[in-house]
């Protein structure tokens, strides 16, 4: 999974998580479009899943975790109140989110686009097509803004590598968010790209980014940059040359300054017997 980091809401923030780990390591959750929407449903579907042992242990299949999802999300929608005026029911949910993972039942990966369907009038899903290119063994996922325009730049790219009709997938969607980012053409997106990774032996990891280039650039972990202090145990992605890295351990800790303190002799009165 890959993303950017942008946020709107009267201003473009530029650290916002928008890839979920879940409580258990073979499958992950991210958005696009509205907060408000977007923050509670993930949330509460991570408290879902960390609270039901089965769920939490991975016994239970990511194809049935995600009719569980989209229950918990109808469900929580169904506790909306106070509307404007004249509004009878909650409006369309304002976020699309990307579901996807390892199935140990059907030894394959599986992604799926989670979104309100407004004639349905709840949440439903898509899974992801197949490469229409030719190969069959391709699938990707898109959300979110400027979709049309990535996939160009996708075909574009896999054309010039001479990969559009074989093969499969390696990081050429990051390259195209990357570039995408780094433009300045598309300004509902920004921010470092966040990089998640799900392997098929059921673990999963976040990977960090330098941003905006290796030799200039601040290590990012899901969209947020490191403090010059701070130090990341996942591996760094370097964007351009894609190799990853270790970040080196920090060289000191900085010290909080500590208040200046005074003692007081205790006064002693005068003894009486």
């Amino acid at each position: 999974m890959a993303t950017d980091s942008r946020l709107r809401a009267g201003r473009a923030w530029d650290v916002g998580p928008k890839i979920l780990a879940l409580p258990r390591t073979d499958c992950a959750i991210c958005f696009a479009g509205d907060t408000d929407d977007a923050y509670p449903l993930m949330l509460h579907m991570a408290s879902a899943v960390g609270d039901y042992p089965k769920s939490r242990s991975r016994g239970m299949d990511i194809h049935d975790l995600k009719g569980h999802t989209l229950r918990v999300f109808d469900h929580m929608r169904t506790y909306m109140s106070d509307l404007p005026n004249g509004q009878a029911n909650p409006g369309p949910a304002g976020a699309k989110f990307i579901f996807g993972g390892y199935s140990w039942r059907k030894k394959r990966f599986a992604i799926w686009l989670l979104h309100f369907d407004a004639h349905l009038g709840k949440f439903a899903f898509r899974p992801a097509t197949r490469w229409r290119q030719g190969n069959l063994a391709k699938q990707i996922m898109f959300a979110g803004d400027y979709i049309p325009e990535a996939k160009a730049r996708l075909v574009t790219l896999l054309r010039t590598r001479m990969k559009l009709t074989s093969g499969g997938f390696d990081m050429e969607p990051f390259e195209v968010l990357r570039d995408m980012i780094r433009s300045g053409e598309y300004p509902l997106i920004g921010g470092a790209p966040q990089v998640f990774k799900i392997y098929e032996f059921l673990n999963s990891q976040p990977y960090a980014v330098v941003w905006p280039q290796r030799s200039q650039g601040t290590v990012t972990l899901l969209g947020r940059p490191l403090l010059p202090y701070e130090r990341t145990s996942s591996m760094v992605l370097d964007p351009d040359t894609l190799e990853t890295y270790q970040q080196p351990p920090a060289i000191a800790m900085p010290q909080e300054p500590m208040a200046p303190t005074t003692t007081r002799a205790r006064r002693r009165g005068p003894r009486t017997r």
